[in-house]
């Protein structure tokens, strides 16, 4: 019998480089994570000719969006706020947690939000499209998330 996947089975994580020389980048998990999509989506190419009529593919992009609540000590919403003020591009990384499955790309950063509503936890938004191809990997662990220590 097949078995469906959660949404909470599914989470982003950011590559931040280090600022040392030398050293490796750190993955940073996105903390308190309430929703997340991915979009693929393809342009048509219509194809009509004597012989034969149809599509094709045109331009193939994808995109992601992340939402959740603003968490003290989040380093990954931290740096991303910071590469689209400097028009950097960030590797961002899909986590399948049943399986430990990973896609990951560089993404633009095309919308951060912050949201402060009176009465309500602070959110972020943030949306991205995909520059470049995408990786599939596996990972052996997730990093930790934010703190239950409230």
């Amino acid at each position: 019998m097949a078995v469906e996947f959660r949404g909470e089975e599914f989470l982003y994580l950011v590559e931040v480089p280090s600022d040392t020389e030398g050293e490796t980048s750190r993955t940073y998990r996105l903390f308190n994570q309430t929703s997340g999509s991915t979009t693929s989506e393809a342009d048509a190419i219509d194809l009509s000719t004597k012989d034969k009529s149809g599509s094709d593919y045109g331009n193939v992009t994808q995109s992601i969006s992340v939402e959740g609540v603003l968490t003290e000590g989040d380093t990954a919403i931290a740096y991303v706020k910071t590469a689209q003020r400097q028009r950097k591009f960030v590797k961002i990384i899909e986590v399948n947690t049943r399986t430990m499955t990973t896609e990951a790309g560089n993404y633009m950063i095309s919308s951060f939000e912050r949201s402060f509503s009176n009465g309500e936890h602070a959110t972020y938004t943030l949306e991205g499209s995909l520059n470049g191809s995408i990786q599939e990997g596996t990972l052996a662990e997730l990093p930790e998330g934010a703190s239950d220590n409230n």
